[in-house]
């Protein structure tokens, strides 16, 4: 085992405590966010509801929930055999639903391998225990990228509203 894997090893059995750590700061009032990686990881969590294959359902026409491409590609990470795999937004959406984010000692993001594979090739590990460590100044680039995009959405769908009830007027 060397140094990384090790730093892996570790920061994959710590996730629940990082997770507990976040939530107890933020309940008693105090600011976690300055962590390295914190952002970044609530960030993570915060696209879950926009990532999703059909639209949430919404009270009526006039409300909007936006949404991104599954298919996306949040970054390629690296296996162990060396082969490259993609980080895609529905692969993410299931490791964050049905898994874990942990942070290194540095703020990188380590994700379960479920982020890199599909759920039946992910079913079909005898070794799951790769873990996606993402750089923390790429992630957070992307991560601006999609929330920005989700701004967008929005914006454009009420300026869209607001325009057809002045014309209605």
């Amino acid at each position: 085992m060397n140094k990384t894997e090790l730093e892996n090893i570790i920061s994959y059995n710590n996730h629940a405590v990082t997770m507990a750590q976040i939530a107890v700061n933020l309940l008693e009032g105090k600011n976690p966010l300055n962590g390295c990686g914190v952002r970044e990881l609530l960030a993570l969590y915060l696209l879950v509801p926009y990532i999703t294959n059909k639209r949430l359902d919404v009270p009526a026409a006039n409300y909007n929930v936006p949404q991104l491409d599954m298919k996306t590609v949040l970054t390629k990470v690296r296996f162990k055999n060396g082969s490259l795999s993609e980080v895609t937004l529905d692969n993410l959406r299931n490791a964050l639903c049905h898994s874990f984010v942990a942070l290194t000692e540095k703020g990188d993001l380590i994700l379960d391998d479920r982020a890199s594979l599909d759920r039946k090739t992910h079913d079909s590990l005898s070794d799951k225990g790769f873990c996606n460590r993402l750089e923390i100044g790429k992630t957070r680039n992307k991560l601006l990228a999609l929330h920005k995009s989700i701004l967008k959405q929005q914006a454009e769908f009420n300026n869209k509203l607001v325009q057809e009830c002045e014309e209605c007027k």
